[in-house]
């Protein structure tokens, strides 16, 4: 039973890495776009590309995206770039997490255009098996 756990987890990651349906596609209603892990990845450490981590304190503690911005107030703006034209790229936990949409929904009324989520979040990130930072506690 666990070998078909492991193998079920397996095949789940190796689907999040290469969906090419969740690559840079609209959301539908908004006026953002979900990145796949694979463009997230490439976006990540570029000039002018943020990423913020919407994520409750334990999760971020425990791992998060290299040089993320951790937005822990509902004070949005304090936390974006003051380019309106910089990339922004919200996560949260995974696919089942709404904070980064609403982050990114938020963000675009703020005037933000270049808005995206990685709906994957930090759990796909993990399981793609691509670089994290981690507090110094954990």
């Amino acid at each position: 039973m666990l070998k078909l756990s492991l193998l079920a987890l397996a095949v789940a990651a190796l689907f999040v890495i290469t969906n090419p349906a969740a690559a840079s596609t609209p959301v539908q209603g908004e006026q953002y776009q979900a990145l796949s892990l694979r463009e997230a990845n490439d976006l990540h450490g570029k000039p002018g590309v943020y990423f913020l981590d919407c994520n409750e304190p334990d999760v971020h503690a425990q791992y998060h995206v290299p040089g993320s911005v951790w937005v822990i107030s509902d004070d949005l703006l304090k936390y974006l770039p003051a380019d309106h034209q910089a990339t922004i790229v919200f996560y949260c936990y995974n696919r089942r997490c709404s904070a980064s949409h609403a982050a990114a929904r938020e963000a675009v009324k703020l005037g933000y255009r270049k808005v995206f989520v990685m709906p994957d979040g930090i759990t796909g990130w993990v399981l793609a098996g691509l670089p994290v930072e981690k507090d110094a506690r954990h």
